[in-house]
């Protein structure tokens, strides 16, 4: 375990309250990621799997790694000092549903030209998102509520439909267990990078777009909750290789 990551578990079992910047790795010249968590915790786990993330990151040598669980830094000039966002957390949560400030915050943000990363839950989108929010996103997931929510959890296989992008680069098909987000509200010309198959339709579960200046890659995988052990999707040798390279590219690095 890195000395980061154990300063936040130190944090997290004396039940301090988070603040902003809860663990931070230095990579002298390394893009600097601002890893946004938290949200229903203990039903995705997405605390361990923001740990996981955090040290996947730092042992590539390439990134400084600061994550929070408050998405209140979003919108402070704190957030101009960063070159990368990656969200893994439930954006129906309080503590991190963005406000419309931060989420205009965001936006301006990749369009200056830095990056924005999303994984599972972090295109869970209510009614009420700001409409340039969900264009940046390039497709959002819009269910919850309804008789036939749209979510499906089982055993795919992940299908690259776009062999020839970065983010792709030595990636073949690969079996995934995971919770599929289905009848996304895409944005018009995104293009899926991956899909899987379901009901005879082929359904994107991730996607890269450019957005202003900056980088955008979104995956509807990562759903971490399956069996007693709490199966990690990021642990899966194909998706965790779809992950890191989605972060390399929205960083500029690929």
């Amino acid at each position: 375990m890195t000395r980061s990551a154990i300063g936040w578990l130190c944090l997290c079992l004396i039940g301090l309250p988070c603040a902003p910047a809860l663990a931070q790795k230095k990579a002298p010249g390394g893009a600097k990621v601002l890893l946004l968590s938290g949200g229903q915790r203990e039903h995705h786990g997405y605390r361990e799997q923001a740990f996981y993330l955090t040290a996947e990151l730092e042992n590539t040598g390439r990134y400084e790694v600061t994550v929070t669980e408050e998405a209140a830094v979003l919108d402070t000039p704190a957030l101009a000092k960063y070159d990368l966002v990656v969200a893994i957390a439930d954006r129906r949560a309080p503590e991190i549903k963005l406000t419309k400030a931060q989420q205009l915050a965001l936006v301006a943000f990749v369009q200056s030209g830095k990056g924005y990363v999303s994984i599972h839950g972090g295109d869970n989108a209510p009614a009420d998102w700001e409409p340039e929010f969900k264009l940046m996103l390039g497709g959002v997931f819009s269910h919850f509520g309804l008789p036939d929510g749209k979510v499906r959890k089982g055993d795919y296989t992940v299908k690259i439909a776009q062999p020839d992008n970065p983010v792709a680069k030595g990636l073949s098909d690969f079996p995934l267990k995971d919770e599929l987000y289905y009848h996304l509200q895409m944005t018009p010309g995104v293009e899926p990078l991956a899909v899987v198959e379901f009901e005879g339709v082929a359904w994107p579960i991730a996607w890269t777009q450019t957005f202003g200046k900056g980088r955008v890659f979104h995956t509807v995988f990562g759903h971490r909750d399956f069996g007693p052990d709490k199966d990690d999707p990021l642990r899966n040798p194909g998706f965790n290789r779809l992950v890191l390279q989605g972060i390399d590219w929205a960083a500029g690095k690929r």
